[in-house]
């Protein structure tokens, strides 16, 4: 057995316990749990894609071992279907995101061309709506199914929390419905967490890019991402695609709406990315910056569908060549 499958392995374990970190029920937990696909990235990038593949199996079979400690008369557990979402939502396409990043295409292996990050970030959209899609199957065969559980699982946890039997009806508090929010709620659950995983996992891939270049493992050469990351023209056709896909009814309707969510991602970072590059050689970038994401902390209603706004009018008018001004050629991962 070679280094970098006992390495992958060790990832594989260490993002499994990141994972878990979620069900302590603590801010902290939740917090390191959004990190768990971050060991799969990094050693995809340092070792290489078999040690990235072994470290994205590695941690489902951790879960899916922890999932039969738990319960050995079904397989519907929640621990179980943790394992499963976790690999088609995050793990599996933490790796091939991070393969695609060092593989590169042209038919010189020796001499092949890196995948512009615009292109990976297209890329991270997709899988997101895969995996979100694959993670649905989980509540149910189908979309109306897999809504119907995921709403019924909202409002159980919900009497849970607030002391409840299972039964029990929700007392609405100065004047609001819980179980009507929930409900709604609901709806736009799974496509916002298609669009959030593809902003971690494009936020992943950028800081395991950082650390491999400071420990000198980094196979090839990272792109500037705030002055290279521009989503490819055809991206807006896609996302009109993926607009027309989402008005319709049933399965196809449903990736439509997920493929838009993950496609909106994809501009909301590249609309942080314009902050970034067009903020250069200012004195009070730093200040800028620093505003910037404690306005979107507390603000995010407002300023995502903004960025989002900005990310689609760069690819439309190439704000960065237009009022830039400066080289693109520093290749560091920022």
């Amino acid at each position: 057995m070679q280094r970098d499958i006992p390495i992958g392995l060790g990832a594989g374990l260490a993002a499994a316990i990141l994972m878990l970190t979620a069900t302590s029920g603590s801010g902290l937990g939740l917090l390191l749990s959004l990190l768990a696909a971050l060991p799969i990235t990094l050693v995809t990038l340092c070792w290489g894609s078999r040690a990235g593949l072994a470290a994205a199996v590695a941690a489902m079979v951790v879960l899916a071992l922890i999932a039969s400690t738990f319960s050995s008369q079904a397989l519907d557990t929640s621990p179980l279907r943790l394992a499963l979402q976790f690999g088609t939502q995050r793990a599996l396409p933490a790796w091939g995101l991070a393969y695609l990043a060092i593989a590169g295409f042209g038919a010189d292996t020796a001499e092949r061309r890196p995948i512009p990050i615009g292109t990976l970030a297209v890329v991270a959209a997709v899988l997101s709506m895969a995996g979100t899609f694959f993670a649905m199957l989980a509540f149910g065969s189908g979309p109306e199914q897999a809504l119907a559980n995921l709403r019924e699982a909202l409002i159980q946890g919900y009497r849970v929390m607030s002391g409840l039997t299972k039964d029990q009806p929700i007392p609405a508090k100065d004047g609001v419905d819980p179980e009507a929010i929930l409900r709604a709620f609901s709806t736009i659950l799974l496509p916002v967490t298609a669009l959030v995983t593809t902003v971690f996992s494009l936020g992943g891939l950028w800081l395991s890019g950082r650390i491999a270049l400071i420990s000198g493992r980094l196979p090839r050469t990272w792109p500037n991402v705030a002055a290279e990351l521009r989503l490819p023209n055809w991206s807006l056709g896609l996302l009109a695609l993926a607009c027309l896909g989402a008005l319709l009814p049933g399965t196809v309707g449903f990736a439509g709406q997920l493929l838009l969510a993950a496609l909106l991602g994809a501009f909301l970072v590249q609309g942080f990315a314009v902050v970034h590059f067009l903020s250069r050689g200012s004195g009070g970038r730093p200040l800028i910056l620093a505003f910037t994401y404690f306005v979107t902390l507390f603000l995010s209603w407002l300023v995502l569908p903004l960025a989002i706004l900005l990310g689609l009018a760069e690819t439309f008018f190439n704000l960065r060549a237009r009022f830039g001004g400066r080289s693109t050629s520093q290749r560091t991962p920022r």
